[in-house]
């Protein structure tokens, strides 16, 4: 007797609710939507700001290696250097002992090769007398990096017997930021000449 009651109760809860003919109302079903279309905005632009935090964090990083890269390799080209003549970037001029050529110098460049006006950032190359060199491979500047180089040489202790040569280098990597370039990385350093 029981089973029997329990299934008239719920066929006639079945009924009622299949009989309800009350649907969901315009307010309820745009309401829904828009809040469908907050959750999915605030989601969109968590994600796109994650995205171009990383993509920041590793240029800065990928500026960094590229900083002491290109600090290294002119800290071993100098280095061993010898014949040197001229006391800037535009007129340095020396031997090459890595190359074993004659007239060698820094040189920055455009993708092409091609030398960027003076104060502009690009590919810092080894010039020689049988064409550039890549300091780094081009494959280093990531993320659109450029880098500036400058270089200073004079004698330190003039006063001295025996004056040492040095160089006074500085390199920059910078990034294009919108209209504006950007420091990304920055080192400073002097180097003696061992010849």
């Amino acid at each position: 007797m029981r089973s029997s009651v329990f299934t008239t109760i719920m066929r006639n809860n079945t009924v009622k609710k299949l009989n309800n003919k009350k649907g969901v109302t315009l307010i309820e079903l745009l309401v829904t939507v828009v809040l469908l279309v907050l959750v999915t905005g605030i989601i969109t632009l968590a994600i796109d700001l994650g995205v171009r935090s990383f993509k920041k964090s590793n240029r800065e990083a990928e500026g960094q290696i590229l900083c002491a890269a290109l600090a290294t390799s002119v800290k071993d080209e100098l280095r061993y250097a010898k014949n040197i003549t001229g006391t800037d970037l535009s007129t340095l001029k020396f031997f090459s002992t890595n190359l074993s050529l004659k007239n060698c110098s820094f040189s920055i460049t455009d993708q092409d090769g091609i030398p960027v006006a003076e104060n502009e950032s690009g590919f810092l190359m080894l010039s020689t007398p049988l064409g550039l060199y890549d300091l780094v491979p081009k494959k280093t500047y990531v993320y659109d990096l450029k880098a500036n180089l400058t270089i200073e040489f004079e004698l330190l202790d003039e006063d001295s017997d025996q004056p040492k040569p040095t160089f006074k280098v500085g390199i920059q990597v910078v990034a294009q930021e919108g209209t504006n370039e950007i420091t990304i990385s920055e080192e400073n350093f002097v180097v003696e000449p061992l010849n």
